[in-house]
């Protein structure tokens, strides 16, 4: 991207409320990571942008053809003048609607438009927990999970994970990956976290140590008023310890000394095992829908984590050799847009 245009959407981000994933050093983290194109699409009136909505092309001959907004991030969607939006998602469609399956604009944290699903098709596959750091925080955390906390109380060392010992970071989330059954990104994933965001004061990864060993570390964008979690990890033979739960109290202290206002576990599937965990801090819990429009396929691409085929997927996954997943990984994310 050119200064110019930088420069245009740096002015116009100031005048209105958005969020990480509509931002420059997001953009650069995004095309450094994965090695992709990550676009700002605008709206213009007399030269001045009204409205910006962030997509990437997703080619994949055995996924198919999307465009997606945003990919790589559990949120997306549109900031500024929502009045502009359907010309955007009409132009979209005019430009990719012959090459591409359909367009998926994912839950906008600052909130969906009310009128976008006149013009897509809205599935509430997600919610997600937000506390608000202004209120007792700790008074709304449940009486098991506080008492958690205090057990982890002395038994570990809460400390920021730097880019150094990314290595060690790094070896735990494959090993809790190919425990969940799901793909790694990459190490230059990290590598670029570091590079675009940590260093602008935008993302932050907080670790549990015992004896010096990571134990469990929580990865988060920090921007704006909002803390958000995106990776959570932890060492299962650590358990008995409760580092995550130290982690995560540690980490919402942080926000709270640094005057942020919300505090984001993330997207999360209703009845799922980390639906429950989020739950138990209090949080208040959201709708977090996502919007398509099919082109070349009658079916929402849904993934149903109950269904035969997803168990076989997991289950299969878990097996492969920990560098077989670290090879693979980033390529499916990278083709699937997760």
């Amino acid at each position: 991207m050119d200064e110019k245009n930088t420069l245009r959407i740096e002015q116009f981000l100031r005048k209105h409320p958005h969020y990480i994933y509509h931002t420059i050093p997001f953009k650069e983290f995004i095309e450094e990571a994965f090695n992709c194109k990550y676009h700002f699409i605008t709206g213009t009136k007399d030269d001045e942008i009204k409205i910006l909505l962030p997509i990437t092309s997703i080619k994949s001959k055995i996924f198919g053809n999307k465009i997606i907004s945003s990919s790589y991030i559990e949120y997306g969607g549109f900031v500024g003048d929502f009045r502009l939006f359907s010309e955007i998602v009409l132009s979209l469609q005019e430009k990719f609607k012959a090459d591409n399956d359909y367009l998926e604009i994912r839950g906008n944290i600052l909130g969906n438009h009310p009128t976008l699903g006149k013009y897509m098709k809205k599935e509430n596959l997600y919610k997600r927990f937000v506390l608000d750091l202004e209120g007792d925080v700790w008074k709304g955390i449940q009486k098991s999970k506080r008492k958690a906390i205090k057990k982890s109380h002395g038994l570990v060392e809460i400390k920021g994970v730097q880019e150094p010992e990314l290595d060690e970071f790094y070896q735990l989330y494959l090993e809790n990956m190919k425990r969940f059954g799901s793909p790694p990104y990459s190490k230059k994933y990290f590598q670029s976290f570091y590079k675009h965001l940590v260093s602008k004061g935008m993302g932050k990864i907080l670790g549990s140590y015992v004896e010096g060993k990571l134990v469990s570390a929580l990865l988060g964008f920090t921007y704006g008023n909002r803390v958000h979690i995106l990776i959570a990890i932890s060492d299962p033979k650590s358990q008995e310890l409760r580092p995550n739960d130290a982690t995560h109290w540690s980490f919402i202290k942080w926000a709270i000394e640094n005057k942020y206002k919300h505090f984001d576990f993330g997207r999360v599937r209703e009845g799922s095992g980390q639906y429950e965990y989020k739950r138990k801090w209090g949080g208040e819990l959201i709708d977090l829908p996502s919007y398509f429009m099919l082109w070349n396929t009658q079916d929402v691409p849904i993934t149903d984590p109950n269904s035969a085929k997803y168990k076989l997927m997991v289950s299969t996954w878990k097996k492969l050799p920990l560098k077989i997943t670290e090879k693979l990984g980033m390529k499916l994310r990278k083709e699937l847009g997760i």
